[in-house]
């Protein structure tokens, strides 16, 4: 069958999704947000989707406020409250588009065999919904798509100062910092990626930390991935940074990749990096954690609000989602050849990168 025919004959499941979405909230007396309804209202959940949740769920307090975002449940051919996860988390940085597209995908056409997979495409919601004071971008980047324009918002790296309930502090210590180190920005408190394993009665940033954690836990998740992105000066585009668990699994996974023409360079996590997802994530949970970097040309001091993030011709936005689904199922068959039960981590129906390169438009 036509892939485009099975995208669009899609659309009912999402509309059916959606208002399931709603209701849940409605049953919840708590209207969601509109950073929420904005994150939602970005997705086509394919058939395998079997409903969609929220971070709320695993920290009731985000509930109503601009950290809450979608969660996607994505069953396998047969289905098992038994089955352990896989966590594809995308959006920690609003700045970052590559991750929110590579999430998209899965949600649109990912068939796992016998895991589940999790997909958080916005994992701060808030971050999508205004410019990087820094390095700000375009407001959107438009994909016309098989089933229509599909407008991914481009944000921020940090919660937006007025959807937070504290003021940022003069300086910022990560959970875990040793005594006598030295701390970060105020306004790194606002990251994300700086406030694991969270706290679920502290500031709504860390709030969404927290119920990521959560998750991880609550879902057996066994392999969890942290989509980002690197500007041309950081030195840390085309990285996977993987804690010493599971840092055999990435080192075969850059191999198999490498096999495919993907390359990407290995870091390990180090005890100094607190508060970051490969490193918290890997100490406090039973998950393999990883973290993925691609490379986004646009994202240079001062910003470039008129970077074309579709056609840049060294990291056009179909290589980057194309080398993050590599890399992913690279690990992945890792994980499949290596653990038990053997085959646990395969997933079916993403499309590859020479198929992105082809027609990326199609699968949109």
């Amino acid at each position: 069958m036509n892939r485009i025919f099975e995208r669009r004959a899609a659309a009912p499941i999402f509309a059916v999704l959606f208002l399931a979405a709603a209701a849940a909230a409605a049953a919840q007396g708590q209207p969601r947000n509109p950073a929420f309804e904005a994150a939602l209202a970005e997705q086509r959940p394919g058939p395998a989707v079997s409903k969609i949740g929220a971070l709320s769920d695993y920290v009731p307090s985000l509930a109503g406020t601009a950290l809450d975002s979608p969660v996607y449940f994505i069953e396998p051919r047969t289905p098992s409250p038994d089955s352990p996860a896989i966590l594809i988390l995308g959006g920690t940085h609003g700045n970052e588009p590559a991750g929110v597209v590579t999430a998209s995908l899965f949600i649109s056409w990912a068939r796992p065999v016998s895991a589940r997979v999790i997909v958080v495409p916005r994992a701060n919601a808030s971050g999508a919904t205004w410019p990087d004071p820094d390095r700000p971008g375009p407001e959107y980047i438009a994909i016309p798509g098989a089933s229509g324009e599909r407008r991914f918002r481009y944000g921020s790296r940090l919660t937006k100062p007025s959807d937070e309930i504290a003021a940022d502090p003069a300086v910022f210590y990560p959970q875990g910092t040793p005594p006598g180190a030295k701390g970060l920005a105020g306004s790194e408190a606002r990251n994300l990626n700086r406030c694991y394993p969270g706290d679920a009665s502290g500031s709504l940033t860390s709030r969404a930390a927290a119920a990521i954690f959560a998750l991880i836990k609550a879902e057996k998740v066994r392999a969890a991935f942290d989509l980002h992105e690197a500007g041309p000066s950081s030195g840390l585009a085309w990285d996977i940074v993987a804690h010493p668990k599971n840092i055999e699994y990435a080192a075969m996974g850059i191999l198999a990749a490498a096999d495919r023409g993907v390359n990407m360079v290995l870091d390990q996590s180090r005890e100094e990096h607190r508060g970051l997802s490969h490193r918290e994530w890997g100490e406090g949970t039973q998950a393999a954690a990883y973290l993925i970097e691609t490379l986004n040309m646009g994202q240079v001091a001062g910003g470039n609000p008129g970077f074309d993030q579709l056609g840049d011709k060294k990291a056009p936005l179909w290589k980057r989602a194309g080398i993050q689904i590599e890399t992913i199922q690279a690990i992945l068959q890792a994980h499949s050849e290596n653990d038990e039960p053997a085959g646990w981590a395969a997933i079916e129906g993403l499309p590859q990168i020479e198929a992105l390169q082809h027609d990326f438009f199609k699968y949109f």
